[in-house]
């Protein structure tokens, strides 16, 4: 039996990745080890989706990484802001509204971000590799979330 490595690193991935999607904001549910493996399965299924070249990946990727860390960085502000709504019990419609504004000023936090970052992508590789980066992320995160929905609940193998 052939086994495609591609296939099984990202097999490997979202089996790993499956764990981050029911982390607790407390504190991370797998080992820095692991999340550090599953970037590199991430970076390995990029590089593969977009053909980078050896000259457009040294160029490419430490961009890339700055802008996963400030991304993420967002994410984590807009989560607390979130967990913070939780547990102060029912909205009134002040709070409400004042929670929605959070919420739309901080995707577009995101989005400016991703803004900033094109340019250095665009110089890194390329316009047309720039846009189908996006669509590479977004398949990476499909097959994640159908791996994650084909094990289904409470399995919590690696």
């Amino acid at each position: 039996m052939h086994t495609n490595p591609v296939k099984y690193a990202l097999v490997t991935a979202f089996s790993a990745l499956a764990f981050l999607a029911v982390a607790q904001d407390d504190g991370p549910l797998i080992p820095p080890e692991r999340l550090q493996e599953i970037k590199s399965q991430k970076s390995a299924f990029i590089t593969q989706r977009l053909q980078l070249t050896p000259e457009e990946s040294r160029a490419f990727w430490p961009v890339y990484d700055k802008y996963q860390a400030d991304l993420e960085a967002a994410r984590k502000n807009m989560r607390a802001d979130r967990k913070d709504r939780r547990g102060s019990g029912a909205l009134t419609e002040e709070e409400a509204s004042k929670a929605i504004a959070a919420d739309l000023q901080a995707k577009q936090a995101q989005l400016d971000l991703r803004k900033r970052y094109v340019e250095d992508f665009k110089k890194a590789i390329g316009a047309v590799k720039t846009l189908q980066l996006g669509e590479a992320e977004k398949d990476f995160n499909r097959e994640l979330l159908k791996r994650i929905r084909e094990r289904g609940p409470g399995d919590r193998r690696r």
